[in-house]
């Protein structure tokens, strides 16, 4: 059986896409919040080397899939849309280089894994900001908890769909294995995002670009 792959045109429109949303946060990367902050830089090089190792634990044991935890609502909790979304485009160039590779080449696993997650995570905010009063509960419940298991389902049920309807020569379960698997990825993207911001808030609040204390406390 061939390799999955993408028809060409959609993959052409997959680096498009990634390109432009890369360019994008490019123009309003915040670089001044790292200048003359070495705290700064090492938690943020801490979190990138944190998100690789993250990203090649990886669950293999079904043939066909590529499951993975993201851990784009933590670098987005942490460090904003920008900074984040660069991020996730790392560490998907850091997988296409190794040998565990990435799901259907660099641009469409950056999308699934990173971009997808990422915005979402941004609106999931917005809207529990707006809806909800602030205080620590609501932030670490709401948006770092439930906002980052409605994230990975997200994730998989993008995969779930590129793979039923654009993938050749995938496994003709693969879509709905992707479907099957989403509650495990599920539970374990919501606990590791939510325990990880809720020790963060609780002891280094200052590492949390989304956490003001004017705003939740």
């Amino acid at each position: 059986m061939d390799a999955p792959s993408l028809p060409f045109a959609a993959e052409v429109a997959a680096w498009g896409l990634s390109a432009a949303a890369l360019a994008f946060a490019a123009l309003r990367l915040p670089w001044f919040k790292l200048r003359g902050d070495s705290e700064a830089q090492h938690v943020l090089f801490g979190a990138l080397l944190a998100l690789v190792l993250l990203r090649f634990a990886v669950f293999d044991r079904i043939p066909g899939l590529n499951l993975h935890f993201l851990g784009a609502g933590i670098v987005y909790l942490m460090f904003g849309t920008t900074f984040a979304l660069w991020s996730m485009a790392l560490v998907s160039a850091v997988a296409a280089l190794s040998p565990a590779g990435v799901w259907l080449g660099w641009a469409p696993d950056f999308i699934a894994c990173g971009l997808v997650p990422v915005l979402w995570m941004a609106i999931a905010q917005h809207a529990v900001e707006r809806r909800f009063s602030r205080n620590p509960f609501i932030y670490v419940f709401l948006i770092a908890f439930f906002g980052a298991a409605l994230m990975a389902l997200l994730s998989q049920l993008t995969k779930a769909a590129v793979v039923a309807g654009l993938v050749s020569g995938a496994a003709p379960d693969a879509a709905f294995a992707y479907v099957v698997s989403a509650p495990l990825m599920v539970f374990g993207e919501a606990f590791l995002t939510g325990g990880t911001l809720a020790l963060l808030v609780v002891y280094r609040p200052q590492w949390v670009a989304s956490f003001d204390d004017r705003k939740w406390l």
